[in-house]
């Protein structure tokens, strides 16, 4: 077996699909196959269950994959301590995002320090960010840690960079405006504007309707790009973070804070544990870090 092999392995086990893989690969999806087909043959055991178009590791892929993730976290973490000795670095990074419209002022800082630093931004479903950064497909995931207890199998390290309040975003002209908080369950009746239901924020929101016991009515499904502009010409309601609210530039809306349930959201950067970060991980993790250590008493 080679390392081509192994990537493709790693690639494809993180996915779970042939065609997106192959797309992120740049090569053609009956090359992927015949390079998994001939790993699989050389091991003797197929390491996946393929179900149409998507496939499942088998219990012999989930158990190589393991290992396969080990080996390539050693070499990376030789290459690293080689440019740490040669005092080079390769001026890369590759990150993964929630939502780039989150995070615009981060990267203007780090581009504003760092402009020869090249940022390569992915965007990642839901919660896959673990997936994608033992598959060494990212550096570094940057977005919601709220489930990262459950996801945590002892592989990933993170840092939490801010907490933030949810809060309900209404037209100014709504009933509920100018109220200093709101238990979720008075909003039953509500039409909600939601994200799309794969996004890490909305399955957090989504978690926090269900704890106040009921489905909301959604009468709109929109981006991040949209929802504010959709509460101002009065379609619903919407759920946000209050940093996000603070920020819209929608001057007919008004956002209250949600009193019950009280979770908060939490955003952070989160990378493989016992990886050796290159200079640019590390110089992205500080300016991050510093760039939030106060962002909560805005």
């Amino acid at each position: 077996m080679d390392l081509l092999q192994l990537e493709y392995f790693l690639r494809l086990a993180a996915n779970e699909h042939v065609s997106k893989t192959a797309e992120q690969l740049h090569i053609s999806q009956p090359s992927l196959s015949a390079t998994i087909k001939k790993l699989e043959a050389e091991l003797g055991v197929p390491l996946f269950i393929r179900q149409g178009r998507n496939i499942a590791l088998s219990p012999y892929g989930q158990a190589f994959k393991v290992y396969v993730e080990e080996a390539f976290l050693a070499l990376n973490n030789g290459k690293q301590a080689i440019d740490q000795l040669r005092g080079t670095d390769d001026c890369q990074l590759n990150l993964g995002l929630l939502s780039p419209y989150v995070w615009t002022e981060v990267f203007q800082d780090f581009a504003a320090l760092y402009p020869e630093v090249r940022i390569n931004r992915y965007s990642v479903e839901g919660y896959r960010y673990v997936d994608q950064i033992l598959a060494g497909k990212i550096d570094l995931y940057l977005g919601g840690i709220n489930r990262i207890e459950e996801l945590d199998n002892g592989k990933i390290q993170y840092t939490t960079l801010y907490e933030d309040d949810m809060v309900l975003l209404v037209h100014k002209s709504h009933p509920l405006a100018g109220r200093t908080g709101v238990d979720l369950r008075e909003c039953r009746n509500e039409h909600f504007i939601n994200l799309d239901p794969s996004t890490n924020l909305q399955q957090f929101i989504s978690a926090l309707l269900e704890q106040a016991g009921f489905d909301p009515t959604v009468v709109m499904v929109c981006d991040y790009t949209l929802r504010d502009q959709m509460v101002a010409e009065k379609h619903g309601v919407s759920i946000t973070t209050r940093l996000a609210a603070h920020k819209t530039e929608e001057t007919d809306v008004a956002y209250i804070p949600i009193t019950w349930p009280a979770e908060k959201r939490k955003l952070g950067l989160v990378w493989r544990r016992g990886r050796v970060f290159s200079q640019s991980m590390q110089k992205f993790h500080d300016v991050a870090c510093d760039f939030y250590r106060d962002i909560q008493n805005f």
